[in-house]
Formats: structure tokens, sequence, C-alpha cells
């Protein structure tokens, strides 16, 4: 096999729970996190030699930052191998947006260059592996919905059922430590909120436009309304995909981004 083609896919937290802060700064968790069908395509391609990268999305260049480089890097330092590859991103999924678009891309390199070469490295090496890159790896390696905890790496399957998905982003990024901090600090003056996630106070307090988002969406007669990881996306749940559907034309026009998906399983 010379060429493989990943669908890479984002996911929502349908609650998020921050337990506390450990001495290395990293923050415990507790989380249900879903897949959705909102995804990315990455195609893979053996070469000669030399490594071509190329996306639809040119903020996404081949920098230090890229979950992509940062993936190939892992590999190749774990491996003391180099790969010679061409890797095509196709991104579809918000960059920044709480759905773990980038690291969604940085677990389909691992998992994508663990097929394409037969390496045989099992999955929990490689959600071992990958943990310091990020707190969703492990979650976005196994890609089924499950229930997670510690700093990410404890994951408890859980049985999903496919529900209509409306998401609404605002069409600006927010950066996850930045988000993090804005929660130890709330938490430092005493600051605490009856949500879902623990995170969605302290987003809407540093950016109030935001609150127009979630107001719009509980308008429209969802069942479930939150934001999604570190935001700042918002997702709603319906009972079809029919009355998802009637809600997105009625915001389509008012917000950046009204993408309607599915949670997938």
């Amino acid at each position: 096999m010379d060429q493989l083609v990943i669908e890479s896919r984002g996911k929502i937290n349908r609650g998020l729970k921050i337990l506390g802060k450990r001495p290395d700064g990293y923050h415990n968790l507790d989380s249900i996190m879903v897949p959705i069908s909102l995804k990315d395509t990455i195609t893979l391609t053996k070469r000669d030699r030399g490594l071509v990268y190329e996306s639809n999305n040119l903020d996404l260049a081949w920098t230090p930052d890229n979950f992509c480089k940062k993936a190939l890097d892992l590999l190749e330092k774990k491996l003391a191998r180099t790969f010679s590859l061409a890797i095509q991103l196709e991104k579809r999924i918000p960059l920044g947006a709480g759905l773990a678009g980038g690291t969604a891309n940085g677990a389909s390199i691992l998992k994508g260059l663990n097929q394409l070469y037969d390496l045989k490295v099992d999955l929990e090496d490689l959600q071992a592996w990958a943990l310091d890159l990020g707190a969703d790896f492990p979650f976005c390696l196994y890609n089924r919905p499950a229930r997670v905890g510690g700093i990410g790496e404890k994951i408890q399957p859980l049985e999903g059922k496919k529900e209509a998905i409306l998401l609404v982003n605002p069409g600006y990024p927010l950066s996850t430590p930045e988000v993090y901090a804005w929660y130890d600090q709330d938490m430092d003056q005493g600051i605490q909120d009856q949500v879902i996630n623990d995170l969605e106070g302290p987003v809407l307090r540093r950016k109030p436009q935001l609150v127009q988002v979630k107001e719009s969406l509980e308008a429209t007669g969802a069942y479930e309304v939150s934001m999604s990881g570190s935001g700042p996306t918002f997702y709603a749940v319906y009972k079809s995909p029919d009355q998802r559907d009637r809600a997105r034309e009625k915001l389509e026009g008012t917000f950046e981004k009204v993408l309607a998906c599915s949670t997938a399983l």
C-alpha cells in the first residue's frame, strides 16, 4: 500500500468538569467526549525521499505548532526513523474552535503512518506517547464515545447514539492554555458557575458577545446547548435532523459559521 486516505473527525465535549489543578500545571478533568461527523481529510502518500506538505488552509503552515508536524516528529523520535511521504490536509473543522480539529489531525497522522508502514505500534502505546502533545490525543486516537478522566489519559468506553447536532462558531479562535488560565483566575476569586462545562463561564465573562450564540441556540428548541471544550464553538443537540436544519436556516447569516452535523459512532 502506497497511499492512505484518512477521515479526521472532530469531537464535542458533552460536559466538562475540572477536578483540580495538578502540581505540573495540568488540570484533572471529567468529560464526556463524542466524535462528530464534521471531519477533515488527510491523504498520506509514500515517497522515495523527502517530505511534501500541503493544505487548503493557508493558516496551517508546516511550523512547530502544526499538530501534523508534532505527530510526525514524535513518531520519528520514538521509532528512530525518518518517513518520506506527502501529507495533504483538506481542512473543514474550524481552527481553535474547541472541536479538537488540530489534535484529530495529529492523531490521524499517528494512526495513518502506523497503518501505511505496518509499524505494529499498539494503540495504548500511541496514546501514551501522544499525551505530552495534548490532553485530547488519547481520545482522538480512540475515536469513539467515551468518558475521559485524568488529564485525558483515562478512557472509559460508552455506548452512543446518532444525534442531530448544530455547531455555531463566531469565526475566531481561542487559545486553550489561555482559557484554562481564565478558569484558574476565576477560581482564585471564588467565582463558580452552574453549567455543564466549567470553562464556559470564564469564556463568557471575557467574550460576552458569545452569550448571543448560546441564547440563540437555546431559542431554537434544542434540548442541550453548551460550549465545546475550551470554545468558542457552541453546540446544540436536537430531537431530529429536521429540527436541526430549521435551526440552521434561522441562524445562518447571523453568525460566522453555522454547521450541521451529527454524532459519529
